[in-house]
This record gives C-alpha cells, structure tokens and sequence, in this order.
C-alpha cells in the first residue's frame, strides 16, 4: 500500500489527476455552473502542508499520514510551487514547478515531487471550487498515474492562499483522502 500511495500523492499532486473517471452512479442531472469570478488570485503558490488520510472500504479510518515538506532551492523557483492564471469562465491555468520531498515519520517511503519539466493543466471550476474538468496542456513533474479512480477534487480559499483536497478510491473501494496547502508568494 505504500508505494501506492506515493504514487497517488504525485498523481493528485501534480494535477495530472488520473483521468476524470467518475464513480457509477455519480452522474448528476445537471451540468455545474462554472466558477464565475476567481476565488483564489492569481501568482505563485508554495507547497506549505500535505495530509493523507486513507479508510476502509467501509468508510473506518486506517491511517493518517502527516509530511514534512523540504524545497530543493536549486530547482527555480527554489520551492515545489502551482502558478495560477485565471483564465475565466471557471477555468484556471494550472503550472506546477519547482522540487521538493515529502516525508513521514514512518509508514511510507519518501516522495520526491520533481516538477522540473513543468506540469501545465487548465482546470475548470464550479461555483463551489470543485473541479469539473481538467484539460492536460504539458505533462510535466514525472507525468505518473494511477489505477485509482478520482472521486472529487476541490480548490478552497483560505487566508493567504488556498488548499486543495482530492479524494480517490483504489478497486476495493478503499478511500484515499489527500490536502495540500498552499501559501502566496
């Protein structure tokens, strides 16, 4: 499980989110209506916090993974960083650049996110923030996938930034449950 994980987290991470696979029985009747104004402003974001929490297929939690986040500033722009654009009509430009490892005190491996060929991802958003299409402009950061299936993924403004909280579920319907917090530069 834990090289699953790792896998998960660069693939959440990097906005080369699986595929935009939804789960049976999840279509709804009608279409979302894209996020009108931008709910978070537009610049560079560093990779601040990262929590995993995984659970059973039955919803009971197994395990919580908290990481600690070391930026290689030899890699520009010297921190592990999403730029957004607001395009509009819902839709930001998604950059993701920079290095940087992401550890645990025990339990899983390290992962390095190494973004040094840019990953580069419009993304389209509801009204809520959640995100309801992704359109793939660069593979970048390793362009690694998963057998997951993507459940929901949404971007929340918070005090001098944003966080984003992605949720997927593996073919026994384990839960994956990941938050990243982003900081503005």
């Amino acid at each position: 499980m834990k090289n699953i994980i790792q896998i998960i987290l660069i693939s959440f991470f990097t906005f080369t989110i699986i595929s935009c696979a939804k789960e049976s029985g999840s279509s709804k009747s009608s279409t979302p209506t894209p996020m009108s104004t931008p709910s978070v402003s537009d610049g560079n974001y560093k990779l601040t916090a990262a929590i995993a929490r995984l659970y059973y297929s039955d919803g009971t939690h197994y395990m919580t993974y908290t990481f600690s986040i070391s930026h290689d500033s030899s890699v520009t722009p010297g921190y592990l960083a999403y730029v957004l654009e607001w395009k509009g009509s819902g839709i930001y430009r998604v950059t993701t650049k920079g290095k940087a490892t992401l550890s645990t005190n025990g339990g899983i491996d390290d992962a390095t996110l190494d973004c040094t060929t840019n990953g580069i991802v419009d993304v389209t958003l509801d009204t809520d923030g959640n995100v309801t299409n992704e359109t793939i402009i660069q593979t970048g950061c390793g362009g690694s996938s998963s057998s997951h299936t993507q459940v929901s993924s949404k971007i929340t403004a918070i005090s001098g930034g944003f966080q984003e909280y992605d949720v997927s579920k593996d073919s026994s319907s384990r839960q994956y449950r990941y938050t990243f917090t982003f900081q503005k530069q």
